[in-house]
């Protein structure tokens, strides 16, 4: 396989990470030899004086199989071995998946040198490999955008705006979780590394133990699978417009954050450029919000009930809701069908119209 040209490998931003001092090899010994007799020294007077202070204990004041003592992090040389291995993966990386990887590491690398304490020596080089290893962040997502995915179906990375489903997914359960009801957000701690939900939502994150698999600056991705021939939420505006052609109408809002396009009597609506909601009233949206695939040995539930996520719903109803809205401001978001209404607060069922009795819960 060719290797790709990539900055940090090219010797293109050529930096010392260590220094070493040289020194002739009789200058060495004698420093070893020296240090070894003070130890010495220090450790015979230190037990000869408990002993004479208790006389009746004759146990060795250390373990006769001494645990490793912890290191003291290092944030700099975290950052130097994130960014090796960054730039190794870099070689063989082909894949979208493996470009994430390589994004992730950069990101980790770039987070450890920013927490080098600024009265350490190594603090102006931390700063000077930040903004090298940003513009080598910048490199593997422009790879991530644009390479093809070995698993189209598996996703392996969440961002900033990604659901709770699709964290809870990549993350696994997390070890502790707190709710602020009054300014409706939710916080997932994994170690010591914190996810913030807000209405189901990735709001913000603290990366601080480096064991989130987030992609930061990246588009939006949700858990709900696309189909072909058909957007879903997450899709860009870009996307939606190939498949759906030129709107009829669009409304630019005075915050460019948010934009609806119509087709018709239909609409989708958009946050910085991804659908996020949508309204199909002249069935005539390419639009599907398939849930994200079953675990090996899961079924789909047949009911679902209050508390219940926005995956089982769908799992459970079998259909694409003929419009979805969502509304931070009350944190709220809904999910209409033809025979009701499910309304979600932070990605959980918290109320429902069920009429003729047609919705499958319980």
């Amino acid at each position: 396989m060719t290797k790709r040209s990539h900055p940090e490998l090219d010797g293109q931003h050529p930096e010392t990470l260590y220094s070493f001092e040289l020194k002739r090899p009789g200058q060495t010994l004698r420093e070893r030899l020296t240090w070894v007799a003070v130890g010495l020294s220090l450790g015979l007077g230190i037990t000869a004086v408990y002993f004479s202070l208790n006389p009746s204990q004759r146990i060795w004041p250390w373990s006769p199989n001494p645990t490793q003592t912890a290191t003291v992090d290092d944030p700099f040389r975290q950052g130097a071995e994130r960014a090796m291995a960054a730039a190794e993966l870099t070689q063989t990386a082909e894949f979208r998946e493996e470009w994430a990887e390589v994004a992730m590491l950069w990101q980790q690398a770039i987070s450890h040198m920013k927490s080098v304490p600024r009265g350490n020596a190594q603090a102006e080089l931390a700063q000077q490999k930040v903004k090298e290893y940003d513009r080598n962040l910048q490199y593997a997502q422009s790879n991530v955008t644009s390479r093809s995915p070995r698993t189209p179906t598996d996703q392996v990375y969440w961002t900033t705006g990604s659901d709770r489903e699709l964290v809870m997914a990549i993350q696994g359960p997390p070890e502790q979780v707190t709710e602020q009801y009054s300014s409706c957000r939710q916080n997932l701690r994994y170690g010591n590394s914190i996810v913030t939900i807000s209405n189901g939502y990735v709001d913000q994150y603290d990366n601080t133990d480096g064991s989130l698999r987030v992609l930061a600056d990246g588009l939006v991705i949700f858990s709900a699978r696309v189909t072909p021939g058909t957007w879903t939420l997450g899709s860009t505006e870009a996307d939606v417009v190939q498949l759906q052609g030129t709107p009829t109408r669009e409304e630019q809002y005075t915050s460019e954050r948010f934009k609806t396009l119509y087709y018709g009597k239909s609409s989708v609506f958009f946050e910085h450029g991804q659908a996020i909601g949508y309204l199909n009233s002249d069935d005539n949206l390419r639009v599907s919000v398939q849930p994200p695939s079953l675990s090996p040995g899961q079924t789909a539930p047949t009911f679902w009930s209050m508390g219940s996520t926005r995956a089982e719903v769908l799992r459970a109803e079998n259909q694409t809701p003929i419009a979805i809205s969502r509304n931070d401001t009350t944190c709220e978001e809904v999910f209409h069908f033809p025979t009701g209404e499910v309304t979600f607060r932070q990605g959980l069922v918290n109320g429902f119209s069920n009429r003729n009795g047609a919705l499958k819960v319980r």
